[in-house]
């Protein structure tokens, strides 16, 4: 097999063969999906392991008025000034929660975001990540989640996959 490897790479420099590797694979694990040409579907603004929400679900933002509403939750410890960067007039937040959790230790990513066209549902894929068992955590409670920003379109319904068995579903 090396000498195969050999035989084909012979004459080719290393760095040509890096930087097309590189290319490849940077196109392979792009996973976010653009509805217009340059604009992206789904970007994460910020993850936060308190954000004051009890339960798992989702929390629609489109005002500064209901961003507040959710920025003043007594539990919360999210970076405020990120959240409030947002252009809500070109981007919508997508608060995904996981619920309170017994410890420390837990954690919510985007993945990926997929959507025919702003017509159709925009269908969001997180992951959670939950501490290894006995490992040491903190003992408090906790209530993850992660902020995405996604397009100001009028979206017939946002699914998000990976936090329960079934999909959680808004109708914004």
């Amino acid at each position: 097999m090396i000498a195969v490897c050999r035989k084909v790479g012979s004459g080719v420099p290393v760095v040509i063969l890096l930087a097309g590797y590189l290319l490849m694979a940077g196109c392979a694990s792009s996973d976010v999906v653009e509805t217009e040409p340059g604009e992206l579907l789904a970007r994460q603004v910020i993850q936060s392991a308190h954000c004051g929400l009890s339960g798992p679900g989702l929390a629609y933002v489109q005002t500064p008025e209901r961003l507040q509403q959710l920025l003043d939750l007594p539990a919360q410890n999210i970076a405020v000034q990120q959240l409030r960067q947002v252009d809500l007039e070109k981007e919508h937040l997508l608060f995904v929660t996981l619920g309170e959790k017994p410890t420390g230790g837990y954690s919510v990513s985007l993945v990926s975001a997929n959507a025919e066209n702003t017509k159709s549902p925009l269908q969001l894929s997180v992951v959670v990540r939950s501490p290894a068992p006995g490992t040491m955590t903190t003992q408090v409670i906790t209530s993850a989640c992660v902020v995405v920003a996604v397009p100001a379109h009028d979206w017939p319904e946002i699914r998000v996959s990976g936090i329960r068995d079934k999909d959680l579903v808004l109708n914004p």
